[in-house]
């Protein structure tokens, strides 16, 4: 238990690229995960990151680069993963410097290769390992790929449509661009069995990390569906913030700054956690460790 909100920074910090455009996001989106992959690679967390990746998966890197022309680190600035709440219903949308014509021609030769125009669009849609993909360009950076063919559609549709929408307020509040922002719907999304309990209490959750004048934070919003719920929220995050505190070395011997308050306008919890950034880093390094030493 001790372990589970490193868990939940190790997780979410590195997945990061350019700010959420909301008005991408279609009205029936349960779940949203914006990564930014410009900002990470300004940062001391994302160069980090990406030095590891590098030193233990370079060649396989470099070998996608050859087979697709994208090179997953270099050549991407953002990604938004969103759902509809069903399992395994995602829609990406990949902002970066494309080869189209080499990527077209790659899924050209795979299982069952067709093409759709819709609405302007091209679709593209193929067989990998048995599984059907769907994808299209919908500017010469921007690349729109699903399983779903209905969910491709739709958000082709909203990317048309371009109608302006309001960004969640915690993605700017943290006074630093974020490296990740994530929303989730919990009431309407279908949950694995296995889901942590901590993840029940709540019905909406958001949460947006960032590095901002030395420091590395996470800001975290979560809405509840009663006061009761939202009080054991509340207890049951301080006492995992306690834990991690007393029970990491790194952590507990540095200025961790940590807040879980009551929000004002319905029930729910605000968190906001903070830890200088090479503090940060050398946690993230002795976790990196742990997973790689486990796997031999």
């Amino acid at each position: 238990m001790k372990n589970q909100i490193l868990c939940l920074i190790a997780l979410t910090a590195p997945l990061s690229a350019a700010e959420l455009v909301a008005s991408q996001v279609p009205a029936s989106a349960k779940w949203t995960l914006h990564l930014d992959m410009d900002a990470m690679r300004e940062s001391e967390t994302g160069k980090a990151i990406f030095a590891r990746i590098e030193a233990d998966h370079g060649a396989k890197l470099q070998g996608l680069k050859r087979i697709s022309s994208v090179h997953l680190i270099n050549d991407l600035n953002d990604i938004t993963l969103l759902g509809d709440g069903k399992p395994e219903h995602a829609v990406a949308l990949i902002h970066g410097t494309f080869d189209q014509g080499h990527m077209v021609d790659v899924v050209k030769a795979s299982d069952d290769y067709s093409e759709e125009n819709y609405n302007g669009f091209t679709i593209r849609s193929w067989k990998d390992k048995e599984q059907t993909q769907h994808a299209a360009f919908a500017s010469d950076g921007l690349l729109v790929f699903s399983r779903q063919d209905d969910s491709l559609k739709q958000e082709l549709d909203v990317l048309k449509t371009n109608a302006p929408a309001t960004a969640d307020p915690i993605f700017s509040s943290s006074g630093g661009k974020p490296l990740i922002a994530a929303t989730a719907n919990l009431g309407e999304t279908e949950l694995p069995p296995d889901a942590s309990k901590i993840l029940r209490l709540a019905s909406v959750l958001r949460i947006a990390a960032t590095e901002n004048n030395g420091r590395f934070s996470i800001h975290m919003g979560a809405e509840s569906k009663d006061n009761r719920h939202a009080n054991r929220l509340r207890r049951v995050l301080d006492g995992i913030l306690a834990l991690a505190e007393a029970g990491n070395a790194t952590l507990g011997n540095v200025d961790f700054q940590s807040e879980v308050t009551a929000t004002q306008n319905q029930p729910g919890v605000n968190v906001a956690l903070s830890v200088p950034i090479p503090a940060w880093l050398q946690i993230m390094k002795e976790a990196a460790d742990r997973k790689k030493d486990a796997a031999h």
